[in-house]
């Protein structure tokens, strides 16, 4: 690849930084050819979609479910490339009185902090799974973003429960909040290569080397805690606002043992984000999700021998 070609990126969340910043302080980005011109989307769904379709965008980090309908109404070109994470990491259930299980949520009122959005859609889908429907066993409603101000929320009685990550737990638990940690379930999270057809084939080379960079920046990131460490706390304190090393370490945990080695979609992760596009939009409900990914470059890496190694 003859010189470095510039790749405009915009995340979705503040979660998804991380990664990225080890893909370009580690040098991954510019081995594979590519520089990284970074901004954020955060908070701006409709933005983002709509900059991927003009070709002002490049790659969006994220934007998980909302392009299914986009894609089914409207025929949009949106592809997802490449998939970091397929687990749901907001499953520490913050429980106030009467509430010792999942099973004691029937009648109660659960708050999140946006139903519309992923994280709340999220919460609608994980206790749907569990029996506990909205508006007949469960009342969802809406509160504070951040997970402590709705741990507090609860522990005030004004709330039954909340869904809260894992460095919100360990400021919660300081705080005195009850709390059990629920199995996951399936879901695309974190740093989904989004992008649209268009680009992909006008731009093969890139993609290629991007999802080359994501593979080598995963690995990294799995295999050198304290380096990665090191990495995210010089880049990214002001952004996630970690208060301790124990915070930082807790975080880093979490990210980690979520990160895929080989960055494909499971199937259930995309029936489930699939399932709160059709919550939004029922008359999607015949579009077959699996038409959103291209997973052919990821596929060729894989059969290269190219992750593998990386592991041995």
């Amino acid at each position: 690849m003859a010189g470095k070609k510039k790749i405009r990126i915009y995340y979705r969340a503040p979660s998804h930084v991380p990664l990225w910043k080890v893909m370009e302080e580690c040098g991954f980005l510019a081995e594979h050819g590519l520089e990284m011109d970074m901004g954020s989307l955060e908070g701006q769904r409709k933005r983002a979609a709509e900059g991927l379709k003009s070709g002002e965008l490049d790659i969006v980090s994220g934007n998980h479910h909302n392009l299914y309908a986009r894609c089914a109404l409207n025929g949009d070109p949106y592809v997802h490339v490449a998939q970091s994470n397929n687990s749901w990491r907001e499953n520490f259930l913050v429980m106030g009185k009467g509430v010792n299980g999942l099973a004691d949520l029937k009648g109660k009122r659960v708050v999140m902090d946006d139903y519309d959005g992923h994280t709340g859609l999220n919460v609608w889908l994980y206790l749907h799974q569990h029996g506990l429907r909205e508006g007949r066993e469960v009342e969802l409603v809406n509160g504070p973003k951040k997970g402590l101000e709705r741990a507090k929320e609860v522990m005030a009685g004004n709330y039954d429960a909340t869904f809260i990550r894992s460095v919100d737990h360990l400021r919660a638990r300081k705080l005195g909040a009850r709390m059990i940690e629920l199995p996951t379930m399936p879901m695309i999270e974190g740093v989904t290569l989004t992008t649209t057809k268009t680009y992909v084939e006008s731009h093969q080379e890139e993609v290629r080397a991007l999802i080359k960079a994501l593979v080598d920046g995963i690995h990294y990131f799995k295999t050198r805690k304290p380096e990665t460490l090191a990495i995210i706390k010089k880049h990214c304190q002001a952004l996630l606002k970690m208060e301790s090393d124990e915070e930082w370490k807790c975080f880093y945990d979490s990210q980690a043992g979520s990160l895929e080695p080989k960055p494909y979609p499971s199937v259930e992760a995309v029936q489930n984000v699939f399932a709160l596009a059709l919550k939004r939009d029922p008359q999607i409900e015949k579009f077959n999700p699996l038409t959103l990914w291209d997973l052919r470059y990821v596929r060729e890496i894989d059969d290269s021998g190219y992750i593998d190694k990386l592991y041995q």
